[in-house]
């Protein structure tokens, strides 16, 4: 269930005395929309900054894959309590060590489901009422709680991916050259904070950021905390970066 952000920068030309304006692309987790974001963005634009919340099929690893294709385009990659693949490693390699943690019960309700077309068969995930009040969104407010109830949808299931699954997938050169930053929610009920630690050592050189009291969704329970933490780090990693539009 990972989310993420991309930064690019962009110079604002209004008012003394200039500042950096960023532009941030926000990328949701599985089963979840751009709904999820609307806190953060809305805190976001209102600091004066562009804001583009996408809605993807493919999460996560539509970002990483993103990065791959596009690296000279990113200034920072922000994983927010999110799977943080490593260059010259299989994205499946989070999950795989994930799940050697978890128990056959850890995911409570959630559905699983397999497409009905026989020769194109497609193995979805919905994230249950239980799952989400208990692992994702314990320390959410229930208004949000109840928000993602009605908004999550099926997500495709990408462990067994084949492109999940190369070690060329994300290189060194291009995926692996674009800063990354882990923002470890120190509460979430679905990965521990020792979990998310230790997959971003497998990513040298990637800065690790705690957030306290937040859980899985800290974009819900932690807006204001995350958004200050976002426009820290886009301040941090594009200052050298020149404007790429």
């Amino acid at each position: 269930m990972s989310s993420g952000t991309t930064t690019t920068e962009e110079e604002s030309g209004k008012g003394p005395p200039p500042q950096h304006q960023h532009h941030f692309v926000l990328v949701h987790g599985a089963c979840h929309g751009a709904w999820c974001w609307y806190k953060v963005a809305t805190l976001l634009a209102s600091a004066g900054h562009r804001v583009t919340a996408l809605d993807m099929a493919g999460c996560g690893a539509s970002l990483a894959l993103a990065m791959e294709r596009y690296p000279e385009r990113v200034a920072v990659a922000v994983f927010v309590s999110a799977a943080m693949p490593a260059a010259g490693k299989p994205m499946a390699l989070v999950l795989q060590e994930f799940s050697r943690e978890i128990g056959p019960d850890f995911y409570m309700d959630c559905i699983y489901s397999t497409g009905s077309e026989p020769e194109h068969p497609v193995e979805t995930l919905l994230l249950g009422p239980e799952y989400l009040a208990k692992r994702l969104y314990q320390l959410s407010p229930p208004e949000d709680l109840t928000l993602a109830m009605a908004m999550v949808r099926p997500s495709r299931w990408f462990e067994d991916d084949a492109t999940l699954r190369r070690d060329d997938g994300l290189t060194a050169g291009r995926y692996g050259a674009v800063r990354r930053v882990c923002v470890v929610a120190e509460d979430d009920a679905s990965w521990s904070a020792e979990f998310q630690r230790r997959m971003a050592s497998w990513s040298p050189g990637a800065e690790v950021r705690g957030l306290r009291g937040a859980d899985h969704m800290p974009m819900l329970s932690k807006p204001a905390d995350l958004s200050d933490m976002l426009v820290e780090v886009a301040n941090k990693y594009s200052s050298d970066l020149e404007d790429p539009a």
